[in-house]
C-alpha cells in the first residue's frame, strides 16, 4: 500500500499493513468491521472517535514501519458481538407483540368504534411493556454496550453479566407480557413477581457494567453524558414503577378503583419512560453522533446545558403538576401541567438547532432521511401538547384521550422508532464491514412507517369529529409493520454477514530480526 491519507480506509490500511490494527484497537476500533475493519475513511474513523486524523496518520505510519516484535492475534470477542442478540431480539420483539400485537388491537379498536375499551387494557398495556422494554430498552442496551466503551476508549466491564442481562430481560419481558394475559389468576401473580425481579435485575446489571467502564476509562467527560446517564437513571425508576403499576391494577378492588389507578400511574409512567429514558438517550446520542457521521457544522452557540434544564424542568415539573391536579382537582396545578407542556417543543427545537440537524450535511447518505424525520416527529409531537388542555376544553372531555395517544404516536413511532431505524441501518453494516453503498436504499421501509404514522396521526385526532375514522384509523398500524418487516429483514441479513465472516485471528508477521 502507498502513502496512508486521511482519504485512506481502514479497510486498505489494515490490509496492507497488519501491525496497524493494533493502532486502530487502541482507539476504539476492538471488532468493528471484522478482522480488516470497516471501509471508511480515517478522517471518519478519527472523527468518529474524537481524536486528531494527522495524529492518527502518524501514529498508523510509525506502526506500519516498526511493527511490533511480537505476534498480535486478534479474536472477536463477546463485546465485539453483544449488540446483535439484542438488535435482533428488539426486531422479533417489534414484529410480533410490538408493533404488530399493537396493530390488531388498534383494527380492534377500530371495528369498536371507541378507544376507551377496558376489555383490552390488559392487551395494551402488554403491547405496551413490550414496546418500551423488548424494542426500545433491548436497542438502546446493545447500542450502549457496543458503543460506550468506544466512546471512552476502553473495553467493556464483564461483558459476561452484560449478556446475563440480556437473557434476564428477555425473560422478564415474557413474564409480563403473559402475566398481563392472565390477570387476576395466581399464576399471573408468580409470573409477575418473576418478571419483577428479572427485569429489574437486569437494568440493575446493564447500568453497573456501563459505570465501572466509564470508571476504566481516563477520557474526560464530556456534556453529552449527562443526559445519558439521565436516561439511565430514569429507566431504573420506570422500570420499578411499571411493576407497582401491575400489582396496583392486580389489587384494585372494584372497577372504580381500578379506573382511578390507571389514571394515577399510567401518565407518569408513560412520560417517565418515553420523555425521561428515550428522549434523554436520544438526545445524548444525537449530539455524540449525529453532526460527526454526518458532517454538520458545530453550533455557533453551546445550548446543551440550556436542553437538558428544560427536559428534566418540564418532566419534573409534569408528572407531579398532573399527579396533584388528579389528586386534588386544584386548577393551579392545571397551570403547572401546562407550563411543563409549553417547555417540551422549546427544549426541542434547541436540540434540533444543537446538532444542526437540517444544515448541509458533509457526509450525507441513506440514513439522514430517518433522523430527520424523526427529529421533524418530534417538534411536531411537542408542538402538540401545549394544545392539549385547551383542546380538552373545547371539546369538552375531561382528558381528550384520542388527542394524547396521536402525540404519543408521533412520538413512539415517528421519533423513537424512526431514530432506532436510521442509526441501527448506519451502524450496523460499518459494524459488519459491509459497504452500506451496496445495501438498499431503505426507501420503501422510510415511506411505509411515515404514511402509517402520519395517517395514524392525523386520522385518531379526527376520530373525535366523526366515526368514520374509527375503520381507517384500524389500518395504519399494519401499514408501519410492512415498514418495520422491511426495515428489519435487511438488519437481520446485515448483522448475519458479520456473524458469517467471523475473524478466526489476525496473526501479525514478526521483524526478520526476532525471528
Amino acid at each position: 500500500m502507498g502513502t496512508i491519507t486521511k482519504e485512506s480506509s481502514v479497510r486498505d490500511v489494515v490490509a496492507g499493513h497488519p501491525a496497524t490494527r493494533r493502532v486502530f484497537d487502541r482507539h476504539g476500533l476492538q471488532g468493528c468491521g471484522g478482522e480488516l475493519g470497516p471501509n471508511e475513511t480515517l478522517e471518519f474513523f478519527a472523527a468518529v472517535h474524537q481524536m486528531d486524523v494527522d495524529q492518527l496518520i502518524r501514529e498508523l505510519e510509525a506502526e506500519a514501519q516498526r511493527p511490533g516484535a511480537s505476534t498480535y492475534v486478534y479474536r472477536e470477542t463477546l463485546p465485539d458481538y453483544i449488540y446483535r442478540r439484542f438488535f435482533k431480539a428488539g426486531v422479533l420483539t417489534v414484529l410480533s407483540v410490538g408493533c404488530l400485537w399493537g396493530a390488531f388491537n388498534l383494527w380492534t379498536i377500530g371495528t369498536k368504534g371507541s378507544f376507551l375499551q377496558l376489555g383490552l387494557l390488559s392487551s395494551i398495556h402488554a403491547h405496551a411493556h413490550a414496546m418500551i422494554f423488548g424494542w426500545i430498552g433491548l436497542f438502546v442496551m446493545g447500542f450502549a454496550y457496543q458503543s460506550f466503551p468506544r466512546f471512552k476508549n476502553t473495553t467493556l466491564w464483564r461483558p459476561e453479566l452484560a449478556n446475563l442481562s440480556f437473557w434476564l430481560l428477555a425473560a422478564g419481558i415474557i413474564a409480563r407480557v403473559v402475566a398481563e394475559l392472565w390477570q387476576p389468576a395466581i399464576w399471573a401473580v408468580a409470573l409477575a413477581a418473576t418478571s419483577a425481579m428479572a427485569e429489574i435485575l437486569a437494568v440493575t446489571l446493564f447500568l453497573l457494567v456501563l459505570y465501572r467502564t466509564a470508571r476504566q476509562s481516563v477520557e474526560p467527560h464530556n456534556p453529552y453524558e449527562k443526559f445519558m446517564g439521565a436516561a439511565f437513571l430514569w429507566f431504573f425508576a420506570g422500570t420499578v414503577l411499571s411493576h407497582v403499576f401491575f400489582f396496583a391494577k392486580l389489587t384494585a378492588a372494584s372497577q372504580e378503583q381500578l379506573i382511578h389507578r390507571i389514571a394515577l400511574i399510567d401518565g407518569p409512567l408513560r412520560e417517565i419512560q418515553l420523555l425521561g429514558f428515550a428522549a434523554f438517550i436520544i438526545a445524548g446520542v444525537s449530539q455524540r453522533l449525529v453532526p460527526t457521521i454526518y458532517g454538520f457544522p458545530a453550533p455557533k452557540r453551546d445550548r446543551r446545558s440550556w436542553i437538558f434544564g428544560l427536559m428534566m424542568a418540564s418532566l419534573l415539573l409534569n408528572i407531579a403538576s398532573y399527579v396533584l391536579f388528579l389528586t386534588t382537582r386544584n386548577r393551579i396545578f392545571g397551570i403547572g401541567l401546562e407550563l411543563a407542556y409549553i417547555m417540551m417543543p422549546i427544549w426541542a427545537v434547541l436540540l434540533v438547532r444543537q446538532i444542526n440537524l437540517f444544515a448541509a450535511p458533509e457526509r450525507p447518505d441513506r440514513t439522514l432521511k430517518f433522523i430527520r424525520a424523526a427529529y421533524f416527529w418530534l417538534l411536531v409531537a411537542t408542538a402538540m401538547m401545549p394544545f392539549f388542555i385547551p383542546y380538552s376544553l373545547l371539546t369538552h372531555q375531561g382528558f381528550a384521550h384520542a388527542y394524547m395517544g396521536a402525540h404519543r404516536h408521533a412520538f413512539t413511532v415517528g421519533f423513537i422508532s424512526l431514530m432506532i431505524m436510521g442509526v441501527s441501518a448506519k451502524i450496523v453494516p460499518i459494524l459488519a464491514g459491509v459497504d452500506a453503498r451496496s445495501l438498499s436504499s431503505l426507501w420503501g421501509p422510510f415511506l411505509l412507517v411515515n404514511i402509517g404514522n402520519t395517517a395514524r396521526v392525523t386520522l385518531q385526532l379526527a376520530t373525535d369529529f366523526t366515526p368514520v375514522a374509527f375503520p381507517l384509523v384500524g389500518v395504519t398500524g399494519f401499514i408501519e409493520v410492512v415498514g418495520l418487516a422491511w426495515w428489519g429483514i435487511e438488519l437481520w441479513r446485515t448483522m448475519n454477514l458479520a456473524s458469517t465472516h467471523r475473524p478466526k485471528q489476525l496473526v501479525m508477521p514478526l521483524p526478520l530480526g526476532a525471528r
